[in-house]
């Protein structure tokens, strides 16, 4: 399959169009959406977000990935060939987690260009193609380098990201942390919040924090919005007051 992964959103005609050169390119190949409102222009909290949706992938698949803030600057375009999965997108930290997640990494930047692209359209015109040029095992000009030359600023994030880093239709907020023992709390903006199962183990109207359907620690409110109530957004701090440094 081909995954789509992007900040682009449902309105205007940005995914559409990128969609289609990939429809175009490789139509006998499944193509899926499995995000497109990821965090907005934010390659870093899309970095975790990323690496956790992994398990959707399996070998042989390809993600086309798109959180390009900086489209027609000196950054790179990569293609980053993980544990049998390959990623298409810019060099901007995005693929990150995913890199030090992985047990078997390579990367290359992509060389290939089309005759006229745009500059500020680099998915539909770059990443879109390669990613279907890969996935029907079409040759492209790309170059080997070594996983040091990655994007530098990403090398320092840490390991988890104690905010929150997406807010879904619900309200709900997903941290970039994995999710603590039930035991313990945690803190947004000096609220106190329980760990619980599920939804339906607290009260309606109660908030608590869960482990969610894929492996982070997401804050929610019973048939309530967790952003609302708690003041929260994209970016908003989580801490776990028992441990060291208010961080896992």
């Amino acid at each position: 399959m081909i995954f789509i992964f992007s900040d682009f959103g449902i309105n205007g005609p940005y995914s559409g169009t990128m969609r289609s050169v990939v429809m175009r390119l490789a139509p006998t190949v499944p193509v899926c959406d499995v995000m497109v409102d990821a965090p907005d222009r934010n390659p870093k909290a899309a970095s975790y977000l990323l690496a956790a949706l992994c398990r959707e992938f399996k070998p042989g698949d390809v993600v086309l990935a798109v959180v390009d803030p900086g489209v027609g600057s000196a950054r790179k375009g990569l293609v980053v060939d993980c544990d049998g999965v390959s990623f298409v997108g810019p060099d901007n930290g995005l693929f990150e987690m995913i890199m030090r997640r992985g047990k078997d990494v390579c990367i290359r930047t992509i060389d290939w260009r089309p005759d006229d692209p745009s500059a500020s359209f680099h998915g539909r015109d770059i990443f879109a193609p390669v990613a279907a040029m890969i996935a029907t095992d079409t040759t492209f000009e790309a170059t080997s380098i070594a996983l040091g030359d990655r994007h530098a600023t990403a090398q320092g994030w840490p390991d988890q990201l104690d905010e929150v880093i997406y807010v879904d239709t619900y309200g709900n907020l997903m941290t970039g942390m994995s999710a603590p023992d039930r035991s313990d709390t945690v803190m947004v903006n000096d609220h106190v919040i329980i760990g619980a199962r599920t939804f339906s183990d607290v009260k309606v109207g109660q908030g608590f924090y869960y482990r969610n359907s894929i492996g982070l620690c997401e804050i929610a409110v019973n048939c309530g919005r967790a952003d609302q109530q708690y003041g929260a957004r994209i970016g908003t701090g989580v801490s776990i007051p028992r441990r060291a440094g208010n961080t896992l």
